[in-house]
């Protein structure tokens, strides 16, 4: 729901996204799928303004939603 909500917010109605999971196999290779995701859905004019920020008081700012999922501590058990 939430995912729904900020692509709704962020691309407005009628929604025009996509919905999916993606599961990074391997250690590290969520921050390879974060910077293709990038790669893929940035426009060219705006590629400079996306990306994490350092500063404190700056967001981040990417040209995709990106919600991480993870399960309840009693299922990893």
């Amino acid at each position: 729901m939430r995912t729904y909500i900020d692509g709704v917010l962020r691309f407005g109605i009628p929604p025009k996204f996509f919905l999916g999971v993606i599961k990074p196999v391997g250690k590290g290779n969520d921050t390879k799928i974060l910077q293709r995701l990038e790669d893929a859905f940035a426009e060219e004019h705006m590629k400079g303004m996306y990306g994490a920020k350092t500063d404190a008081n700056d967001e981040d700012f990417f040209p995709y939603i990106s919600n991480p999922l993870t399960s309840p501590s009693f299922l990893n058990k």
